[in-house]
């Protein structure tokens, strides 16, 4: 039996395994979904393996769907860790994960139709992989990358993925609901 533990107001663990409750929400805990597992494993298949032998215009549609699925609630799981590490509560928030669906939306919108918005999307990227490479390169006192921006590509066709917003936005709401319901079982 797995059971997953949150501190309770009053010093003891709330725990929830599953026997005639619901288990406990943890801050993060919506990343461990099945479905956005299934998506970053999609994601990080499809960019690392099918791009590379069949690259085309199916394989950049199936990253846009796959990160547009987990990114949003990626988003909400940051949130509500940095909520939980400051000490506040933390419980599942409509208005958090609306946010963050509508912000990576736009975010991808603009990375896909605008050249400032594909330019900073590409630096940025390219400047986290460049401190992932540095970090390396002490590791293993090899010599140090260069910054260097990803290959983006602008294609206005790819907005039809914003339809992976629905599943984020589903997976989301569900978690809030189960929430809200849990809390008024308890009366907390």
């Amino acid at each position: 039996m797995i059971a997953i533990r949150r501190p309770d107001p009053q010093g003891g663990p709330i725990v929830g395994n599953g026997r005639g409750r619901s288990a406990a929400i943890v801050a993060g805990d919506v990343l461990l979904h099945p479905a956005v597992i299934v998506s970053i494993a999609v994601f990080i298949a499809n960019d690392h393996v099918l791009k590379v032998a069949a690259r085309g215009w199916l394989t950049g549609k199936i990253s846009d769907v796959a990160g547009l699925v987990f990114f949003p609630l990626l988003l909400v799981a940051a949130w509500e860790l940095l909520r939980s590490a400051a000490g506040r509560r933390v419980d599942p928030s409509a208005r958090s994960l609306i946010l963050a669906v509508m912000l990576t939306g736009l975010a991808f919108a603009s990375i896909k139709t605008t050249e400032l918005g594909s330019s900073v999307f590409a630096w940025a990227v390219g400047t986290a992989q460049w401190l992932v490479g540095m970090a390396w390169s002490v590791a293993v006192a090899g010599p140090a990358p260069f910054i260097q921006p990803v290959q983006n590509v602008r294609d206005p066709t790819d907005l039809v993925a914003l339809l992976g917003l629905v599943g984020s936005a589903a997976i989301g709401l569900a978690r809030v609901r189960r929430a809200s319901d849990s809390l008024a079982r308890t009366g907390a």
